[in-house]
């Protein structure tokens, strides 16, 4: 081969994608931040779990539990009352809309662009869900989607990736037609919207602390609200119809008293989660920083490419949290769906991209047919669904491309790769 030739091989494999042999933005030895982040307290606290015998809620009494602890930072954190920690973000979502005393089979509504958890709390509370569509911008419900033919009892308004959904909107709406609004911001812990924190604007808020989550124990979870008489019926639906005391229990007792005004199940959080969430309190603001100042950075970085855009909140949302960063392709070439898309940045970077889950509509994991204990209820989902689109929902999953806030947690540097491994794709995979 000559020397011609050779640089016209090395030019060729610069441009072309490395999905396609051609070499990557990013070198394989650059290292992107890992998640979880162990917090600096960590040993001391799960040491301190350890050396206590009180592992959970359900233990003797001793030393405050670290349930309790992180049960009121949270609350203070959110400016709610009341929190009540569960073990996943799931079980929030289950006993949320159980506390609401809805008829079993009430309808309620749930957008069809969102993980599977909302529509399956809904059975597992014994009510209907019926899917929603979406704003196909953001992929978020708004107050349009409240549709009150339906008779719904709830509406849940998912905060989805980094944008919050408008809940003082869909609230006023809700509440003209005898809706409460649920909200779950299992991926929004400390966005704010015109200064009201996320999960605190609904009647009732929930959250997941879930490994992949902002604010994590592994598993975990929290329902918040400022309803005192909802509180102490959530402490009875997540601990077997048992509270909290309204006085210190002494003599190495349960704390908790078997009030029993309803019956529960159990879905406590375990003092190793509630020890390693208090701890990592001291990072969170600084990390939403980061991860907002580079996200901000990106944004800048594509402001100019046509057909692309950074995922952006609306003006009222005044504090992000990203969960997920978002780019969205408007339009796409047939021949580079965005699933191609994200394995083509993914390969480019080192780092996972990939496409928003499928809507609820077509996904794999909501079909409650396959359960027996449902009966009627899923036969219902089945009717209620046979004739209902969603091409909003369908837009945004077959346009957008996310990456886990951990991308984001790096330095400008890595917005500068990710700003070209887009650039690169636009022009080699889409001819532009």
């Amino acid at each position: 081969m000559t020397h011609l030739q050779n640089r016209e091989v090395v030019s060729a494999k610069r441009t072309a994608l490395a999905i396609d042999g051609g070499t990557p933005v990013r070198s394989p030895d650059q290292r992107w931040p890992k998640w979880p982040v162990s917090p600096k307290k960590a040993h001391e606290v799960l040491s301190e779990v350890l050396e206590s015998g009180r592992w959970t809620l359900s233990s003797a009494g001793g030393r405050e539990l670290f349930e309790r602890r992180f049960a009121r930072m949270f609350a203070d954190y959110l400016d709610v009352r009341h929190c009540v920690p569960v073990d996943h973000g799931s079980s929030a979502l289950v006993i949320a809309m159980e506390a609401l005393g809805l008829e079993h089979g009430t309808p309620v509504l749930v957008p069809a662009l969102t993980w599977v958890a909302p529509a399956t709390a809904a059975f597992r509370a014994g009510l209907l869900p019926v899917l929603v569509d979406v704003d196909p911008d953001t992929g978020i419900v708004g107050p349009d989607a409240v549709d009150p033919a339906v008779g719904a009892g709830a509406v849940v308004a998912v905060h989805l990736a980094c944008v919050m959904a408008d809940v003082p909107s869909i609230t006023a709406v809700a509440q003209q037609h005898g809706m409460a609004v649920v909200e779950d911001a299992a991926q929004a812990h400390g966005a704010r919207w015109l200064g009201q924190a996320a999960g605190s604007m609904g009647r009732l808020g929930c959250f997941s602390m879930q490994q992949s989550k902002v604010l994590t124990g592994a598993e975990g979870g929290a329902v918040v609200t400022d309803d005192a008489d909802l509180a102490a019926v959530l402490e009875e639906l997540r601990a077997d119809s048992r509270r909290y005391p309204g006085e210190p229990i002494g003599g190495g007792r349960l704390e908790l008293v078997e009030s029993a005004t309803s019956m529960g199940a159990n879905f406590c959080m375990n003092e190793f989660s509630a020890a390693i969430l208090c701890a990592q309190f001291d990072d969170l603001e600084a990390q939403h920083v980061t991860r907002n100042t580079n996200y901000r950075r990106l944004t800048e970085l594509l402001a100019d490419v046509d057909g692309v855009r950074v995922l952006q909140p609306r003006a009222e949302q005044t504090q992000t949290s990203i969960y997920q960063g978002g780019i969205v392709f408007d339009p796409l070439p047939a021949t580079m769906p965005n699933d191609r898309v994200a394995e083509a940045l993914t390969a480019e970077l080192g780092v996972l991209f990939f496409p928003p889950r499928e809507p609820l509509h077509r996904s794999r994991l909501l079909r409650p047919w396959m359960k027996p204990s449902l009966g009627p209820v899923a036969e219902r989902f089945r009717q209620q669904h046979l004739d209902r689109r969603y091409p909003h929902a369908e837009y945004f999953a077959r346009h957008a491309v996310l990456t886990h806030h951990s991308t984001f947690l790096g330095d400008e540097q890595d917005m500068a790769d990710i700003a070209t491994a887009v650039r690169k794709v636009v022009t080699a995979g889409f001819g532009r």
